[in-house]
């Protein structure tokens, strides 16, 4: 019987086993990498080189507002469904959602560590352990491999076993942090490798290779502002003529939301047309919102100005996602959320947005 796909999460989580990295990692680098240790108040999940989140905040969206805590037990306080497929499609059901694109939760945070050859090894195991997961739900589930963005000949091999393996996409941090940036033609290796692979390259909220910019809420402030990432990352790949160069490429913002890009785009057009002559960094040929409509996607939870923006941003540059098992997911209230944000909308635009172009972009 075939699936209908009428509600997609493009941007779900696992939550990865704490053993996996026990179990999947070459053995010379096991002892080094996440595992979970017991203290007398809380589980706590440790790693050479990387500060992981608190157990309690893991799968976050089962506890009420008042609920919310850092500290919890694996056994009480993890959903299983994070790492079990069966036991994750009774929590799709009841959100009403048809299919999920999938992010890590813990190996998002090991970004940061230094040793390339350690890092490369516990993201290879993921992205194993992921291609497993997801080949028990094909039809409803879409994975996501782990790149490191430091060692790029690695990167591209690891680019092209994600394809073989069954992933649907590839990962690097938001925030490259100390050496060449992504706007470098350095990196147009990496871009091609993806087009070659027809792999989209997605840019997933607090992953960073900087320690002091990642996960922790340092202040309601930051955490607000954090798309100023986000945006400077998407504006120099535009600007640095990237898209020109590469027009199949696909660079998907994850969790960021979609809102800011409005303005962004507003403002980044008229600097385009009145700066291109002064500035030399602007090599782009067209104006950004035409590399942002056919180039960018954006997924978006609870964003209802980029929804009324969404003649400037696009609505072809736009996806929703539930954040699922996360603290500040949708779940299990999204279609009532989904009712709410499209209300005054055509049908159309919420069938591109909550499915269409998600379907488009992995090929569903």
């Amino acid at each position: 019987m075939a699936i209908t796909y009428d509600v997609i999460s493009a941007d779900s989580h696992v939550v990865e086993p704490h053993d996996l990295w026990q179990i999947y990692t070459v053995e010379r680098f096991r002892d080094r990498g996440p595992r979970l240790v017991r203290e007398e108040t809380t589980d706590r999940l440790i790693c050479e080189g990387a500060r992981l989140p608190p157990i309690g905040l893991l799968a976050g969206c089962m506890r009420a507002h008042d609920e919310v805590r850092a500290k919890g037990r694996w056994e009480q306080d993890v959903y299983p469904g994070g790492y079990d497929p069966e036991i994750r499609m009774e929590a799709l059901a009841r959100d009403g959602v048809d299919a999920e694109v999938l992010y890590p939760t813990i190996a998002m945070q090991l970004y940061p560590i230094r040793d390339t050859e350690f890092q490369w090894a516990l993201f290879e195991a993921y992205n194993t352990w992921l291609s497993e997961f997801v080949a028990q739900k094909p039809a409803r589930f879409f994975g996501i491999a782990m790149l490191s963005p430091d060692d790029l000949d690695h990167a591209l091999r690891e680019i092209a076993r994600a394809r073989h393996i069954g992933l649907s996409g590839v990962m690097i941090p938001v925030i490259r942090g100390e050496g060449i940036q992504y706007w470098d033609r350095s990196y147009d290796v990496l871009w091609q490798a993806a087009v070659d692979n027809n792999l989209p390259v997605s840019l997933h909220a607090a992953t960073s290779r900087d320690p002091d910019k990642t996960w922790e809420v340092k202040s309601a402030a930051l955490s607000v502002l954090q798309t100023v990432e986000i945006e400077h990352v998407i504006l120099e790949l535009i600007f640095a003529g990237v898209f020109d160069r590469f027009p199949d490429l696909k660079i998907v913002s994850a969790e960021n939301d979609v809102g800011w890009a409005g303005h962004m785009l507003e403002r980044g057009d008229y600097w385009f047309f009145r700066n291109r002559k002064l500035l030399k960094d602007i090599q782009c040929t067209k104006p950004p919102s035409e590399y942002f409509h056919d180039n960018v996607r954006a997924t978006f939870m609870r964003d209802r100005t980029g929804v009324l923006a969404r003649e400037i941003i696009g609505v072809q540059s736009m996806m929703w996602g539930n954040d699922f098992p996360h603290h500040v997911s949708t779940w299990p209230d999204s279609k009532k959320l989904l009712d709410e944000h499209f209300a005054d909308q055509p049908k159309s635009v919420r069938d591109a947005i909550v499915a269409g172009n998600v379907r488009d972009l992995y090929g569903f």
